[in-house]
C-alpha cells in the first residue's frame, strides 16, 4: 500500500485527532515540531498535556505558550537503602497516573530522558512511541 507522503497523519481515535500526551525532559524541539504540525494540519491529533520531570525544562514554556496543560512529575533519588527497581517503579506508577488522567490515545516519548518501567508501559499498552535522534 502506497500513502501520500503530503497527506496529514490521521489518527482518528477521537473527534479533534488523537489525543496526544507528550513527555518531554529538555528543550522541546521535538514537541515544538509536534505542534507545529497539528497547527499547519499535517497531524489530525491534538496535544493535551505535556509532562516533564525537570522543572525548568523548556518543553514545558513551548506547551503553556501553545495554550497546553502541563505537568511537572519529578523523581526523588532513592532513599538510602531504598531498591532502585522499586524506586523506578513506583516514580512510573505515579507518572502513569498523571498522564492517564489525561485519556491520551497515544503517549509520545520527545526527548524524554528516563527509561520506563513496566509500571508505566503496561497501563498503556500499543500506545508509546519513543522519538529518539540515533
Amino acid at each position: 500500500m502506497t500513502t501520500d507522503p503530503s497527506a496529514p497523519f490521521t489518527g482518528g481515535e477521537a473527534e479533534g485527532g488523537a489525543r496526544l500526551v507528550v513527555l518531554a525532559s529538555g528543550r522541546g524541539s521535538n514537541l515544538q515540531a509536534i505542534l507545529d504540525a497539528v497547527a499547519a494540519g499535517r497531524l489530525d491529533a491534538r496535544v493535551v498535556l505535556v509532562v516533564s520531570n525537570v522543572a525548568d525544562a523548556g518543553a514545558l514554556e513551548r506547551a503553556r505558550r501553545a495554550g497546553v496543560a502541563t505537568a511537572l512529575v519529578e523523581a526523588p533519588p532513592p532513599a538510602p537503602g531504598e531498591d532502585r527497581r522499586a524506586a523506578r517503579r513506583a516514580y512510573d506508577r505515579r507518572l502513569a497516573e498523571v498522564v492517564a488522567r489525561a485519556a491520551p490515545d497515544w503517549v509520545v516519548l520527545a526527548g524524554w530522558m528516563r527509561i520506563l518501567s513496566s509500571a508505566f508501559l503496561d497501563r498503556f499498552p500499543d500506545r508509546v512511541v519513543n522519538l529518539h535522534p540515533a
